[in-house]
């Protein structure tokens, strides 16, 4: 069978498109959020949702949940402490644990976020059918049964 996929020239490269796509992506979030008075990325805005979801994670949890490292946790929860975002309190039955709580101030942004955010889903995502989407999105779990299949994943 012939693969679909190319490698060359990269910008036919399927991960250089999805890369490229989830940069952009990024970039175009936090613009939107600056723009508006938030200096908030969109790692911080993966952040952020875990914690409007599901108070009282632990760092680690938090990072598994947003796909980052202990290092860019770590790093992403110290600024938000230092904005006043979020408060860190060692778990009552590991103290080598630290839970993570959002303050009012870390709250209160859900509301203001939110919106922005949605708006600037619509503006990307303009001309896009919900069917081309619910597509993209059994793409986009295709590709990521057979990243995390066990024969993709030897060593």
């Amino acid at each position: 069978m012939k693969s679909i996929a190319q490698v060359f020239p990269l910008d036919n490269s399927p991960g250089y498109i999805i890369n490229k796509l989830a940069r952009e992506l990024n970039a175009c979030l936090y613009r939107s959020f600056r723009n508006n008075g938030y200096e908030i990325t969109a790692q911080q805005w993966a952040v952020l949702n875990r914690l409007w979801e599901i108070e009282g994670l632990h760092q680690s949890e938090l990072a598994e949940k947003t796909t980052k490292n202990r290092h860019n946790i770590s790093r992403i929860l110290n600024q938000f402490e230092i904005k006043g975002l979020i408060k860190r309190e060692s778990d009552a039955h590991d103290k080598r644990l630290q839970r993570v709580y959002l303050t009012a101030k870390g709250k209160s942004l859900k509301d203001k976020l939110i919106p922005i955010a949605l708006e600037t889903l619509e503006n990307v995502f303009a001309g896009i059918t919900q069917q081309e989407f619910r597509i993209l999105e059994r793409i986009h779990k295709k590709i990521m049964a057979n990243i995390e299949s066990p024969k993709n994943n030897k060593g």
